[in-house]
Formats: structure tokens, sequence, C-alpha cells
């Protein structure tokens, strides 16, 4: 088991450099990470580290409180490393889960075939982000907030977009270190989906890694999303654990 809690902790830590937060709060063995101009709740949420003996009642007051004083909502993001006991107290508030996302994992081969219709950069471009925030519809102030966190990584990363005759249609992110490859942000426009770009951009960032000497993939995917996780079936990965949203009151 504890092989097990410390491969997890290994991702999440990785998944946090990878995808920062604008600010942290460490708590009791836990943190909050909170960015107000980013809808993601993967970095606005309370998460397990290594929490310590602190009750959890007492870890989210004080998480509830520094929402309560930035004006946001207080979601905490269980996963393994939490233990039983946040549940079993956000189930006594009357509480309830969701956005169940499952963390799939993958060695990676000794090579990858490689679509024609992919363009690669080792750096974030104006048509990489673009292209991402078309396929979401984001903000002005999301798209800068997007923006200023991706700038903000500090390990090597990746960015893949698919052209559609000439028309950016698809994107992929990945972010690499000590031999562990994270894949983020795939999205593609519902104008391009079923003619395989989800799986040329997907290939395109785990032979990437693999050159910069990763040897294992992970990412993370709605677990209800059955044509991604087919995707992701066929390309080798297979799920580790998951992790889902609660959200409570601010005060």
């Amino acid at each position: 088991m504890s092989d097990f809690l410390e491969r997890i902790r290994k991702i999440e830590g990785h998944s946090a450099n990878a995808w920062p937060a604008q600010s942290s709060t460490p708590i009791s063995g836990w943190e909050l990470r909170l960015s107000p101009d980013l809808s993601s709740r993967r970095t606005n949420s309370l998460n397990a580290i290594a929490p310590d003996s602190t009750p959890f009642s007492d870890v989210l007051q004080a998480a509830q409180g520094v929402c309560l004083e930035r004006g946001v909502p207080c979601h905490v993001r269980l996963h393994p490393l939490a233990g039983g006991e946040p549940i079993d107290h956000l189930r006594s508030l009357g509480l309830s889960g969701g956005g169940e996302t499952t963390v799939e994992v993958l060695d990676l081969g000794t090579a990858y075939s490689l679509d024609p219709r992919i363009r690669f950069d080792e750096h974030l471009s104006d048509l990489w982000l673009d292209t991402y925030v078309s396929t979401h519809h984001y903000s002005e102030k999301e798209q800068e907030g997007i923006q200023a966190s991706l700038l903000s990584v500090t390990i090597p990363q990746g960015f893949a977009v698919a052209l559609d005759e000439g028309v950016p249609c698809a994107v992929g992110r990945a972010a690499m270190t000590e031999g562990l490859l994270g894949i983020f942000q795939i999205a593609t426009l519902v104008s391009a989906r079923r003619k395989g770009f989800g799986h040329a951009i997907v290939t395109s960032l785990l032979d990437w890694g693999r050159r910069q000497g990763a040897s294992q993939a992970y990412l993370q995917v709605e677990s209800g999303n059955v044509p991604a996780r087919t995707l992701y079936e066929q390309l080798g990965f297979e799920p580790l654990y998951t992790y889902d949203y609660w959200t409570v009151p601010s005060a």
C-alpha cells in the first residue's frame, strides 16, 4: 500500500508543478491552491499532500476561512492520499462528491508514429493558446490566466497543435521531469472530432516525452468520458486511482 501511495504522491506533486496554482497555502499537511482567474477546480481546491494528525474538520475550517477572505468557493479535492476521515466528515455535513476523474498511467514504448498534421513546439505559442481557448470558449480574463499559469511552469513542456487542412483544430500539452511525463489540455474542436486528431496529439506528446527521457506517462480524464477513455485505453493507458471534488460553504 505504501508503494501505491508513494506513486500517487509523485504524480500529484508532478501535476501541481505542471499546472501551478496562482497561490498556495499549507495547512497541516494539506495545500489550499487558489487561482481566481481560472475556472479549473484542480487549481482551486484543498489537496492532501501528507496530512498530519490534525483533525480534518480543523483543516477544513482553516481552508474555508481563507476562501471566505478571498471571496472564492471552497472545493476539496479528494484522492487516496487524503485517507477516509475527510470523506466521513464531508458526508456528515450532508455533502457529496462530484466530477470524478480517473488518473491513468502508461509505460512508454520505444517509439511512436508521428502524424504530419501535428505542429510541435517546446514553448507556449499564440497558435497553441488561441486554439485551446477556442475549444472551450474561455473569456479574455481566463485566457490571460491560463497564459500566465503556463508561462510560470518551471519544468520542460511540449505543446502540440493539430492542423486540419491548415486550420488549427486540436491541442495538447505535456510536461516532463524525473522520468515522468504528464499529459494535459487535450482538446479538439467539435467540427474536427472523429478524424484521429486526439490520437495524433497524444502520440506526439508521448514521443516527445520518450525522447526527453521519460519512462512513464500519466493523464487525468473524467471518469464518464467514454470516448476519451477508449482512446487512452487503445494507447495502453491503465487506471491507477480516482479523485473527486466536494464543494463546501466558505463560511
